[in-house]
């Protein structure tokens, strides 16, 4: 095989399963993307939108064959692409019900009436939810050789992760329990 020649100890089904673990996160991805935002209006990579599904799809053959080269990557690129997905289905259930054209006009229009200031501090969350857990990872793995304090970190990343995702879950049910039992009792 023609990839046997860039490390000629590997398996070529090694190739395949690389290949497989790159496209599943890539498809969520783009699924995602198609699931929140049809027409790429919602889309913030501004390539992205500017190619369309088309180069999209088109895309994805460079990162499939990068994930083929090697197993690290193809998991790297797996991970980042279930990011993605995640931030992509966070909250679509809204952007849905709304419909993307109007969800669009109201994100605009709140943008244009908020402070700078408020928007970028409320969206610097990204920076301590990956970037300072994973600073830190790395730090504590490589420097200190502290694989407790890896543990821990990831612990807490663990648990922010399933009592965030539930705790979300049983607000919005709440409200929309309120809402039913408001709707059934009119005063």
């Amino acid at each position: 095989m023609i990839f046997q020649i860039v490390n000629p100890d590997v398996q070529w089904y090694q190739y395949l399963i690389n290949i497989f673990i790159t496209f599943i996160g890539r498809l969520l991805d783009l699924l995602s993307t198609r699931y929140v935002s049809k027409e790429l209006k919602l889309e913030t990579n501004f390539i992205a939108r500017r190619v369309g599904w088309k180069g999209m799809i088109l895309m994805q053959i460079p990162i499939l064959i990068l994930g083929a080269l090697d197993i690290y990557f193809s998991f790297f690129i797996l991970w980042w692409s279930l990011f993605l997905f995640a931030n992509n289905i966070e909250g679509s259930w809204y952007v849905r019900e709304t419909g993307e054209d109007n969800y669009v006009k109201e994100l605009r229009s709140k943008v244009k009436r908020s402070p700078i200031g408020k928007i970028i501090l409320g969206e610097l969350s990204n920076i301590l939810k990956f970037t300072l857990a994973g600073i830190f990872i790395i730090i504590f793995l490589f420097v200190y050789e502290d694989l407790l304090a890896v543990f821990l970190i990831s612990l807490a990343l663990i648990i922010q992760g399933l009592i965030g995702a539930l705790s979300s879950i049983s607000y919005l049910l709440k409200i929309r329990k309120s809402e039913n039992e408001s709707e059934s009792n009119p005063s």
